[in-house]
């Protein structure tokens, strides 16, 4: 590879930038698994990993045949990215020939279709296990120590990148869901002096009469008094959809 320092630094920082809250972690993995394909020669690269705190696991691969039959569904029953992903190693320099008692399956399927060895990588920081991506090479030479620090590497920048993304993520929401909580506190606050000027009834009064309204039309509070605070509907309107006993009762 040439100007591999270069690669690498841009590599690096390509999967730090994952701060930004539109962030597809489809496109984010399968830029990983792309890198991985580069970094190893003659290689055939699947990755599994955590998306956005969805039930199912993304899962990538830089070849088809990794995809679909003998192989698919077998990775995810045996095999090394399962084993690193529970370790929490590397394990590299695996000849397929000599697994076939290790991943009885797995082993022999990728024999079939020209792969002679194997090696994974964990997306695991501390207590958090993001997935694993296990490449498979027609080639039988033993993986570079440099290149298995630079594997390493990449494997601890993409998992950092994506629990950092995950957590802005997360606060967006959060921020997103408290501000929706104000806005429509505000609202019904605006809603309750309206009918209390209106009616003449305290706002304690004016908040019963919003709540039994809203419970009887099957209604949420706050989409009622954004109704009221619009115009689209009047303190009169709300009052006569309402059982007299229950205005007596709000204006106790």
């Amino acid at each position: 590879m040439l100007n591999r320092e270069r690669w690498v630094a841009e590599t690096l920082l390509e999967l730090a930038d994952t701060l930004a809250p539109g962030l597809d972690p489809t496109n984010y993995w399968l830029c990983v698994a792309d890198r991985y394909a580069h970094l190893i020669a003659s290689s055939s690269v699947r990755l599994s990993a955590v998306g956005d705190r969805a039930a199912r696991p993304v899962m990538v691969v830089t070849d088809d045949r990794l995809g679909e039959p003998p192989l698919d569904g077998l990775f995810a029953e045996e095999g090394p990215g399962i084993e690193c992903g529970e370790s929490g190693e590397p394990i590299v320099n695996v000849h397929l020939d000599q697994a076939t008692t290790r991943w009885e399956r797995l082993a022999p399927a990728a024999l079939s279709l020209g792969f002679r060895s194997v090696h994974a990588f964990p997306f695991s920081r501390h207590v958090d296990v993001l997935g694993a991506v296990t490449i498979l090479t027609t080639e039988t030479t033993p993986l570079p120590e440099a290149d298995v620090r630079v594997a390493t590497a990449l494997a601890d920048a993409a998992t950092i990148g994506m629990l950092n993304h995950r957590a802005i993520a997360g606060l967006t929401t959060t921020s997103e869901q408290l501000q929706g909580a104000l806005t429509s506190r505000v609202i019904i606050e605006q809603a309750k002096g309206l009918l209390s000027a209106r009616l003449e009834i305290t706002p304690e009064e004016a908040f019963i009469m919003l709540r039994r309204y809203a419970r009887g039309h099957n209604q949420r509070i706050g989409d009622l008094a954004g109704k009221l605070v619009s115009r689209d509907m009047t303190a009169a309107e709300l009052v006569s959809s309402l059982p007299e006993q229950a205005i007596r009762t709000s204006r106790r």
